[in-house]
């Protein structure tokens, strides 16, 4: 749970970049403070701004959401990521509006050992930034970690 431990890190440090925080603010500035229009219109920009690309093979690599997804974005090129790395950059997001999240770690094998995607719960909701629909599969193990 190291790593959840750092992205947890790079989240709360990212929702305080301005860069992120204005990002949030002009994508949802057509939600008139409707909290569940923001959470959707941020993951569905994480999810169609940032490729998904599996990490190397036996590494975890993070990246922070501000000084790479961020700036990549700004240089108009598409960055790329995993689960964790689109988790952090969503959670950062929100976080930058005032969303209280937490990121759910899945476990499909339940046998405990398989905890292996990492996904943003907010309000209630949850949110898979490598997805372009609603999150529906039940896990067989779950873990919430506040952010």
């Amino acid at each position: 749970m190291q790593t959840v431990g750092m992205m947890k890190e790079l989240a709360n440090r990212a929702a305080l970049h301005p860069w992120i925080r204005e990002r949030a603010i002009s994508l949802v500035s057509y939600c008139k403070r409707n909290r569940l229009c923001e959470e959707r219109t941020l993951n569905g920009w994480t999810n169609g701004a940032i490729k998904f690309i599996r990490d190397p093979h036996g590494t975890e690599a993070l990246h922070d959401p501000a000084t790479y997804y961020e700036a990549q974005l700004r240089a108009r090129i598409k960055p790329a990521g995993d689960c964790d790395d689109m988790s952090t950059y969503l959670a950062a997001l929100l976080k930058s509006i005032g969303h209280n999240c937490y990121f759910r770690i899945i476990d499909r094998t339940g046998n405990g050992n398989g905890y292996h995607h990492v996904m943003v719960y907010c309000d209630g909701n949850v949110y898979d930034p490598t997805l372009s629909y609603p999150v529906e599969e039940q896990p067989k193990r779950e873990l919430y970690f506040e952010i």
